[in-house]
């Protein structure tokens, strides 16, 4: 096949594709306005407030004001080895749900300190920021390595 012959294959495949494109209905150039205002979860600040040698305890308290959730509470670590740690915060669109999630997980090195072999109870505080709104719904869970367990649920913030 000579190069003529194949262009003018070519462009009458092309215009022959290109048909059903060119030949749609009218246009419609009314601008759309995107208002989605889901909740989102912004920023969130996790801190170990203290450790004692305790109880296995575990509480939680949530306040809320115009865009923060805060979440001031306790949990128990097995030895004076572990802290707490933010395992996650989450929101479900569907539900309206703020999941905060803490764990307790090994301390790092810090010099000259021992381990006690005593259960801790470990304070900490978790503000999340969100923007557009707050949750319908708070649950906070605790995890010390057997899995998550709910520790707070509250509704109607």
């Amino acid at each position: 096949m000579d190069r003529r012959t194949m262009l003018r294959c070519l462009g009458t495949v092309g215009v022959s594709l290109a048909g059903g494109c060119l030949a749609g209905g009218p246009a419609d150039d009314t601008p759309t306005a995107t208002t989605d205002r889901s909740v989102v979860v912004e920023t969130v600040d996790f801190s170990v407030l203290g450790r004692i040698d305790g109880q296995q305890r575990d509480t939680a308290t949530v306040s809320t004001d115009d865009s923060t959730v805060s979440v001031t509470g306790t949990i128990w670590g097995r030895n004076g080895c572990r802290t707490a740690q933010l395992s996650g915060a989450t929101y479900d669109q569907d539900s309206g749900e703020l999941t905060v999630a803490v764990e307790t997980a090994n301390r790092t090195a810090e010099t000259d300190v021992a381990c006690t072999q005593a259960i801790v109870e470990i304070e900490y505080r978790a503000v999340v920021s969100l923007s557009h709104g707050l949750p319908d719904t708070v649950v906070v869970t605790h995890d010390h390595g057997d899995g998550p367990q709910e520790v707070t649920r509250t509704s109607d913030q």
